[in-house]
């Protein structure tokens, strides 16, 4: 099969950039010809690019993924192109495959789920009728248990305009805040969009333990934990950083054996 020619669409620009560089390693003969940050940007390049497969993130400023693939199907182009929405809720299924879309990521993205994306858009080329996919095909694929990975060991953050890529070990501490979780190391902090409850089943629980509802610390960073005036508990840093509350919840971590 030729080479095929590919949009990513998603507001998250770690996303972005992680999940181009997922196709890179896994698909060398998909070419990425184009990404957007909002909805309003993807069908614009959509009708002027007119690329084979586009990956839609559904929740985007403006357009969202959802109302992108509407307009696509009206002008015809849903025909030629192979959808694959990407999001972290799975709420939207009925409406994502009443759109024609081929597939579903929900994020984070796992490699071996792209894999299976791949196959899919492959086989949809190849045979246009068969492989389109059904309701009740996306409901086993939504319930399907999830294959238990090995814990994380590096992350796509971002700071500022530019991505870096992060070694686990050296994360100090996460903290969430509003949609982004800050991740402190002892070089800087940086930016990525996951949630302390993601991070939580990525990394090893014997590495990184929750001490507060918003804060996520790398046990063998830990100095010491102070025990204030007034009986809470604050977990004191080797990295010489401020020390962290812990909260009622979490407080059973530090007791006395």
């Amino acid at each position: 099969m030729p080479e095929l020619t590919a949009l990513i669409a998603d507001d998250e620009p770690v996303l972005r950039y992680h999940l181009n560089q997922m196709l890179s390693d896994m698909w060398s003969d998909l070419n990425i010809v184009a990404m957007a940050a909002t909805g309003d940007e993807a069908w614009q390049l959509i009708e002027t690019i007119r690329p084979q497969v586009v990956f839609l993130d559904i929740k985007m400023p403006g357009m969202t993924g959802l109302e992108v693939a509407e307009r696509m199907q009206v002008a015809g182009l849903t025909r030629d192109c192979a959808v694959v929405f990407l999001t972290a809720y799975d709420e939207f299924a009925v409406d994502a495959f009443e759109r024609e879309a081929i597939d579903y990521l929900l994020k984070p993205i796992d490699d071996a789920r792209l894999e299976r994306t791949r196959d899919r858009v492959l086989a949809r080329f190849e045979h246009p009728v068969s492989a389109q996919v059904g309701l009740s095909e996306l409901k086993q694929l939504l319930s399907a248990p999830i294959a238990v990975s090995a814990p994380l060991r590096w992350l796509n953050a971002q700071r500022g305009d530019d991505i870096h890529v992060i070694d686990v070990d050296s994360v100090v501490y996460f903290s969430a805040e509003d949609k982004y979780t800050t991740v402190v190391t002892t070089e800087g902090e940086y930016l990525i969009r996951k949630s302390l409850k993601q991070l939580e089943a990525e990394l090893s629980e014997q590495h990184f333990w929750r001490i507060h509802r918003s804060t996520l610390v790398q046990v063998s960073g830990i100095d010491r934990v102070e025990r204030t005036f007034s009986g809470q508990l604050r977990v004191h840093l080797k990295s010489g950083h401020k020390p962290l509350p812990v909260s009622r919840r979490f407080s059973d971590r530090f007791k006395q054996m």
